[in-house]
């Protein structure tokens, strides 16, 4: 990576940590980003996942751990 692209790429990083109000919808659009990996990911292996199926598991998950 050049110098011009690594600075190009760190511009639009802090374009997108400033267009999220606070810590809390940064880390939510963050989060978003990541599961839209995972299933894409899934999609490629061929496994049986959506992004609503995805969700309820990590919220199964998270009241599991809340108890």
């Amino acid at each position: 990576m050049t110098k011009k692209e690594a600075r190009r790429a760190q511009l639009s990083l802090d374009e997108w940590r400033k267009s999220h109000g606070d810590i809390n919808a940064l880390r939510k659009a963050y989060r978003e980003k990541i599961l839209g990996w995972v299933v894409k990911s899934m999609e490629f292996e061929k496994e049986p996942v959506s992004m609503t199926r995805l969700k309820e598991l990590l919220e199964t998950e998270k009241t599991a751990h809340a108890r």
